[in-house]
């Protein structure tokens, strides 16, 4: 047998236009007039990469500002009642020390007078200007026994 070698490696496909190219190509000669040279791989997935910690990086920088002068909260019960079905009703208080408005998400417990929980509810207040307060009623279901106090903690 005599002649060239055959080429081992499979033929690619132009990506502009789908001709036959060799294994080492990215590009033909028709789509590719000008003569440059095609990006590596590893310029491709480099670009790539640098995008993604870009994109997280000013993720980060604009979650930082949007959040900013938002909270800390101050939440207190203000007094509670018995509610239907076992349920004890808080009315709470929060206020935004900060100096944009916010929500708070609030954890509300009912105690006995010895200081057990008898049931707590996580709560979502209602828009609190910046150095503002709120003042909202919040039930807390399935309270077995009769409550002697109701706190309040927001974040």
């Amino acid at each position: 047998m005599t002649g060239e070698p055959a080429e081992r490696r499979p033929t690619r496909h132009c990506y502009k236009c789908g001709r036959e190219i060799g294994p080492d190509e990215t590009i033909c000669e028709s789509c590719n007039r000008a003569g440059m040279a095609t990006p590596s791989a590893t310029q491709y997935h480099g670009t790539i990469v640098v995008s993604i910690i870009a994109g997280i990086a000013l993720m980060a920088v604009a979650a930082s500002l949007a959040m900013r002068g938002v909270g800390p909260y101050e939440g207190q019960a203000v007094g509670f009642q018995a509610g239907p079905q076992g349920a004890v009703v808080a009315t709470v208080s929060v206020t935004n020390q900060g100096t944009s408005s916010g929500r708070a998400k609030c954890r509300i417990e009912a105690r006995d007078s010895a200081g057990n929980e008898l049931g707590v509810v996580v709560s979502i207040t209602p828009e609190v200007a910046g150095g503002a307060t709120v003042t909202y009623d919040q039930s807390i279901p399935g309270v077995g026994g009769r409550a002697s106090s109701v706190g309040v903690s927001c974040q």
